[in-house]
């Protein structure tokens, strides 16, 4: 059975919403989900809840303003700029983009991208329908029919009743994702639904993120005093003579002893400074294991539990010869 999609409720004037269609599709696939774009209008949102916009609350307005671009900034999204004309009407994208859904359902991230990609990075004021026929266009879609869409009195009707169906089921900001009827409002919550979904699913063998890179060292002390060095700061975590590791706002970086690692593949590990260990969290290392083999990759070692990392692991190599570790935590021994 095909999981149902992620819900993703959207304004066009949200930035935040910006920021998320960067993110939300690859979150989605991550879990094996395709993604739903549904556009809302904050302004009706904002009248049944009694709110107003961030930026017109006092004190929060300009707060909000530093936040959308410092935000941007550590979600790596190097384009975004503060519109001339902010906040605007979205009712003609909103409709531009029921219309392309309703005539190919597989072209709605693409028109809806470009319709915030002509705003949020190019500066153009979307309300305008003809602007916002334009950039629909740029996705592939027929500009004239987009353009009519927007004074169609039946594409209005199909925007009122996608706006009533949202605030029916809770939409109050954007973005606001829906999970398996479970609501999540914010970018900042994005971390949750990657949690939610992982802890909600039967165990696939699916890869969850790199966790960390893992450095198999000769002379442990020295190369821990070089990255304390380099990295500005100490391990967070250091168990002397065989591991120490580093939090960053990416990975992690880890450094180990030869002989730690070796015991842990099970045979000898490669030569100091030849050798780099891609970690993969998995959500089931057994599974993972086994989806590999079937795809014809050798494993240089079972999955097996390392109880004193409180990890259950197997390793194989890449073509390169580096070990990829396939790992999930160990559930905590009863207290």
């Amino acid at each position: 059975m095909v999981a149902p999609p992620l819900e993703f409720w959207f304004d066009f004037s949200s930035p935040y919403a910006y920021l998320a269609s960067h993110r939300i599709e690859a979150l989605a696939a991550r879990h094996g989900r395709s993604v739903d774009w549904r556009p809302m209008l904050l302004g009706a949102a904002f009248k049944v809840a009694g709110t107003t916009p961030l930026t017109e609350v006092p004190m929060k307005g300009e707060y909000s303003r530093r936040d959308f671009v410092r935000s941007a900034r550590f979600h790596g999204i190097d384009d975004f700029r503060m519109p001339t004309r902010f906040p605007i009407a979205t009712q003609a994208s909103a409709r531009i983009l029921l219309w392309a859904k309703a005539r190919d359902p597989a072209s709605a991230p693409d028109v809806a991208k470009a319709m915030l990609r002509a705003y949020w990075l190019l500066d153009r004021d979307i309300s305008n329908p003809d602007l916002a026929a334009a950039a629909a266009a740029e996705a592939g879609v027929d500009a004239v029919a987009a353009r009519a869409a927007v004074d169609d009195p039946a594409w209005k009707a199909a925007l009122k009743r996608e706006v009533d169906e949202g605030l029916a089921k809770g939409v109050f900001g954007s973005p606001f994702v829906f999970v398996d009827g479970e609501s999540f409002w914010g970018l900042d919550r994005f971390d949750q639904i990657d949690w939610f979904l992982a802890s909600a699913r039967p165990g696939a063998g699916h890869v969850r993120a790199v966790s960390h890179l893992r450095l198999i060292v000769a002379d442990l002390p020295a190369a821990m005093a070089f990255y304390a060095e380099v990295i500005g700061t100490g391990p967070v975590v250091d168990v002397p003579g065989i591991y120490a590791e580093w939090q960053t706002s990416g990975a992690r970086l880890a450094l180990v002893g030869e002989a730690t690692m070796g015991a842990a593949v099970g045979r000898s590990a490669p030569r100091a400074g030849d050798a780099v260990v891609v970690c993969l969290a998995v959500d089931d290392v057994d599974e993972a294991a086994g989806r590999l083999k079937r795809l014809g990759q050798a494993l240089v070692r079972e999955p097996h539990d390392e109880p004193s990392w409180r990890q259950r692991v197997a390793h194989l190599r890449d073509p390169a010869g580096n070990l990829v570790e396939l790992w999930t935590r160990l559930s905590a021994p009863p207290a």
